[in-house]
């Protein structure tokens, strides 16, 4: 298997017209290298235009076009992750993140209980989107989101498994959260 070093050793020995044609080559046979170069090159304008690709990946596994939820949360966050590392952009993100919370407040109220696991994951990617807003150390971004938040704390009241009381423990985290 090659090395970075080495791949680095072996690109040194290329000249420009093989290097683009390996990049070209890279770009035509890998998804993930075409929308990473497409980032790294068009940026932000390429970032918008993946989202709802991972928009939907996330909300596929809890109310897909066709057929009932998986929810598969680890392909959910995982879409997350990918989003993440090919954009950089943590304000898409963040709405994606937001978009997994509300799909999984969503489905619960849609179908009743589920399991601790499936809270503690939407309770984690709640304290993601704490930590978002937090680190931004804005007020307008915590004004922006804080419909949604309460939204949120008011959808998962009366939701079992401690739901609703590990969201709040996220949301007293906030530095500008309002006194209930």
């Amino acid at each position: 298997m090659l090395t970075k070093a080495a791949l680095k050793k072996h690109l040194k020995q290329l000249n420009q017209e093989q290097l683009r044609g390996l990049l070209l080559e890279c770009f035509s046979i890998n998804k993930d290298v075409e929308r990473f170069l497409s980032v790294k090159l068009v940026g932000d304008e390429a970032a918008k235009a993946l989202f709802p690709e991972y928009r939907k990946k996330v909300e596929d596994e809890f109310f897909p076009a066709r057929g009932h939820g998986k929810l598969r949360l680890k392909e959910a966050k995982q879409a997350i992750s990918d989003f993440v590392k090919l954009t950089g952009d943590e304000m898409l993100a963040l709405e994606l993140r937001f978009i997994y919370v509300e799909n999984g407040v969503e489905f619960t109220r849609a179908f009743g209980d589920i399991d601790e696991r499936f809270y503690n994951s939407i309770i984690s990617v709640f304290g993601d989107i704490v930590r978002s807003i937090n680190d931004g150390e804005s007020e307008e971004l915590f004004n922006k989101y804080e419909e949604r938040i309460q939204r949120v704390l008011d959808r998962s009241s009366g939701i079992g498994w401690g739901f609703n009381e590990g969201l709040y423990d996220h949301y007293y985290e906030l530095a500008w959260h309002t006194e209930d």
